[in-house]
């Protein structure tokens, strides 16, 4: 897959979003739905009481995860529909190839994504946005030379249930 990034019509608003698939294909390209993302990843700060009448600030959960080396992740999410993020990764982090049994949306903060799929690998840069289908086999890691800081959305929320480890692409 490649991907197009559209000159940017206003002074640091990302200007696309990429969706990563298994086939390679671009699913999706849409400015909207891109602003949508970003508003939803904001407003998920405040989770209103079910009165909607008041507002409570959330306290991630800090944490830490060794895979070849240790990230961090702080988990927003308030129940397991929804899942919010951020992820945080040193230079050289890889996870193995894993199938998730959730889709997973992001967008990168800092550093370079690497996503890995069967004959091929994408690469997201500093505000680019990316979507992995529910059941894609992927491997997630760090590409670049820096720290990376994602903010992701997962639908449903993660559990460990919902993620396979495979052994290659095929």
């Amino acid at each position: 897959m490649r991907s197009h990034l559209r000159p940017e019509s206003e002074k640091g608003v990302p200007s696309t979003l990429v969706v990563a698939s298994m086939t390679g294909q671009r699913i999706y390209d849409d400015r909207a739905n891109e602003m949508k993302l970003l508003i939803l990843l904001f407003s998920l700060i405040y989770v209103s009481s079910a009165l909607g009448e008041n507002f409570k600030l959330i306290n991630p959960r800090v944490l830490k995860i060794q895979d070849n080396v240790e990230r961090t992740i702080l988990d927003y999410s308030v129940d397991d529909d929804l899942g919010m993020n951020q992820m945080l990764a040193p230079v050289g982090w890889t996870e193995p190839i894993v199938a998730l049994g959730y889709e997973l949306r992001g967008i990168v903060i800092s550093g370079t994504l690497g996503l890995e799929f069967h004959n091929e690998l994408v690469l997201f840069q500093v505000d680019q946005g990316f979507v992995i289908p529910s059941d894609t086999k992927v491997r997630i890691h760090n590409a670049g030379i820096t720290p990376l800081h994602l903010v992701e959305v997962l639908r449903p929320g993660h559990k460990d249930s919902l993620v396979t480890v495979v052994e290659s692409f095929d």
